[in-house]
């Protein structure tokens, strides 16, 4: 249970820096802008070069012949199958592509087509088409081909040996829409009319497990228990035990007793309602211990800390200030109602000191944590791995942004959610090249650096003696991390 579910990206730019004794000599500025001479030459290049990597992921993975296999949209292919537009919309994305008309970039590109062993590649007006297609079936259907491709990742990165524990996270997301006619869009709790996804997602890898596209009044946890049922199986393969994480939204009583009966565990933040509110304040102070977050290493050299400019601006306006005194945790056993089982509730006191209108108050305020971890996981590290569930927000944020996953592009609810589902293959590709091939660290980078180092370079494609070749200048700063990870994909 010590052991964490995160990977810390390490720094990658140590070294590029040019010494102070290699300057070019010059006197005056160092860029010169000299004049340019521009002209067009026809080449069998493209700058897409990082989509080589994807496309020999798929074809190590079989991803075409997993879609294939097992989905059924098109009745008949003219000329192309299920896996020619799905792969359209996950390379797209993959590339940065944040709209269906963005397939015209991977279109007109002859260097692409050949990169893919295509002469064409499927309109935008026709990928569009195809989500339209999509039924509850066929996205049930599409959800267990990627979860096929999950095990496959898992077996290549750990082996037959089952990895001790898999922390899964759950949150759902507010999409807000401007068109005034998509199906399925809703007033959402905040007020805003859009879609409301649910995201389950892996720790650590990063991997997002399920992504379900929902009408916007739906509750957080709406689906949640069902999709984490289905996971179990899958995830059971691979990993002894598995924790799930969640906030306060998907406190479900069916949620708990589901992982207790199947042996796993939970970590559900809770409501501070006046039950548990009067649990904590009859808890004796003897029982309260100090919480210590983090281990961070401590400086050789301890600097002088500067001065809280917002506190000190807060105060002397008579502004509303919060500053966390200190942190204290017990525990004590708790029922939720109708439940058959008996669970931990870890419980955190905060003192606060509060700073209104020139007064100081000190009081305290709680904080609530249900969970069947073993005792011999103290309060402490149940605190350390629920907040760890934060990182899921990072998730989020690059399935959202990162890859533009969850722009909704079409009108219809279930066009939307096989678009979510795309978004989902193309977010995992990323991670399951650095669990294959990439340096490890590179999980953790955002879309924007991953695509600047491994995806936006310029390559050559060429067909000679029989074989697709791909060429990459030298000049590339990661060229060398790029060959290795052919290499590593072909073994």
């Amino acid at each position: 249970m010590k052991e964490s579910c995160r990977v810390v990206a390490s720094h990658v730019n140590t070294g590029t820096a040019k010494s102070a004794g290699s300057s070019s000599g010059t006197q005056g500025r160092e860029f010169r802008h000299p004049k340019l001479s521009v002209t067009a030459e026809k080449s069998d290049g493209t700058p897409y070069g990082g989509l080589s990597l994807a496309q020999s992921l798929s074809r190590v993975l079989r991803i075409p012949s997993r879609i294939d296999s097992g989905m059924s949209v098109l009745h008949s292919y003219r000329p192309y199958r299920d896996s020619d537009h799905i792969l359209t919309h996950v390379y797209n994305l993959f590339i940065g592509g944040s709209a269906i008309e963005d397939i015209g970039y991977l279109q007109g590109s002859e260097a692409v087509c050949r990169m893919l062993g295509t002469k064409r590649i499927p309109d935008p007006t026709t990928a569009g088409d195809f989500l339209r297609r999509f039924g509850h079936q066929e996205l049930r259907d599409f959800q267990h081909v990627i979860d096929e491709i999950h095990l496959e990742v898992w077996r290549r990165a750990y082996g037959r040996k089952k990895q001790s524990i898999a922390c899964v996270d759950l949150d759902s997301h507010i999409h807000g829409v401007y068109g005034e006619k998509k199906e399925g869009a809703d007033f959402t709790y905040d007020k805003r009319y859009g879609y409301h996804p649910l995201i389950v997602s892996l720790s650590g890898t990063g991997e997002v497990l399920r992504a379900v596209n929902r009408p916007g009044n739906s509750y957080s946890s709406d689906g949640a228990v069902e999709e984490v049922e289905e996971l179990l199986p899958m995830l059971e393969s691979r990993f002894q035990k598995i924790l799930v994480r969640g906030d306060t939204a998907f406190a479900e009583r069916e949620l708990y007793d589901l992982l207790e009966e199947n042996g796993h565990y939970f970590a559900i933040c809770q409501s501070n309602h006046d039950l548990l509110q009067c649990i904590a304040e009859e808890a004796g102070e003897k029982e309260w211990k100090p919480l210590k977050r983090g281990t961070a290493a401590q400086p050789q050299k301890k600097r002088k800390r500067k001065k809280n400019l917002r506190r000190a601006t807060a105060r002397k306006r008579g502004k509303r200030d919060l500053k966390l005194l200190k942190e204290e945790v017990t525990e004590a056993v708790y029922q939720p109602f109708r439940s058959e089982f008996d669970y931990r509730l870890i419980m955190i006191r905060k003192q606060v000191e509060e700073s209104h209108q020139g007064q100081l108050f000190t009081h305290y305020r709680y904080r609530f944590i249900l969970t069947n971890l073993p005792e011999q996981v103290s309060p402490a590290e149940v605190v350390r791995l629920t907040y760890e569930r934060c990182d899921q927000e990072n998730v989020i944020e690059q399935l959202k942004n990162g890859i533009s996953g969850m722009r909704m592009p079409t009108g219809s609810l279930a066009a939307n959610a096989a678009y979510l589902i795309c978004a989902r293959l193309a977010h995992n590709l990323k991670s399951w090249l650095c669990m294959l091939a990439l340096p490890k660290e590179v999980i953790r980078w955002q879309w924007k650096r991953f695509r600047m180092a491994y995806v936006y370079f310029s390559a050559r494609v060429i067909w000679k003696a029989r074989q697709t070749l791909v060429r990459v200048s030298d000049a590339h700063r990661f060229s060398s991390q790029i060959t290795r990870a052919f290499a590593r994909l072909q073994i």
